[in-house]
């Protein structure tokens, strides 16, 4: 049951996978759900990622609490937080939820500038090709990578 209102799995679905996505929490608030069961009184929660807000069952805000350490729940906005699926008993038989992940968050790690990618980094730079900016996003540089990097796209412009 797909529904175009409400953030639901088949929002993380690639490729006929349910891939997993971090998320950033901009705003938590209460608002009116009407289902086929009537008019309730939900919490929503409004993601960075996504145009649509997630409905936040007790499930999840358990999650929240537990992640983050806390049950005041305005300490979550502007956080990051692994947002997946996991297959969950319902009236419907078994489907995939929407759940976050209690897991800390994976470090980003960047490949290392070696010697002969430096040579190449300079010649990007002076030929205005790329920007340190650029460089310094893909690549862990060193204080002396960076100045170098830097010197050589200052004599560039």
């Amino acid at each position: 049951m797909k529904d175009n209102k409400y953030l639901g799995s088949w929002d993380l679905e690639v490729n006929g996978k349910y891939e997993p996505r971090m998320v950033t929490i901009e705003k938590i608030y209460q608002g009116d759900f009407v289902s086929e069961f009537g008019k309730e009184e939900k919490v929503f929660l409004k993601l960075k990622e996504f145009d649509k807000p997630m409905i936040c069952n007790r499930s999840n805000f358990k999650r929240l609490e537990k992640f983050f350490d806390t049950f005041d729940f305005n300490q979550y906005i502007g956080k990051q937080i692994v947002l997946g699926t996991e297959k969950v008993k319902s009236p419907q038989g078994m489907v995939e939820a929407l759940r976050f992940s209690t897991r800390p968050l994976p470090k980003k790690t960047k490949k290392v500038l070696t010697d002969d990618m430096m040579e190449k980094a300079k010649e990007s730079l002076s030929n205005g090709r790329s920007t340190v900016k650029k460089i310094s996003a893909s690549f862990d540089l060193t204080d002396s990578q960076l100045k170098t990097l830097q010197d050589a796209e200052g004599k560039s412009k």
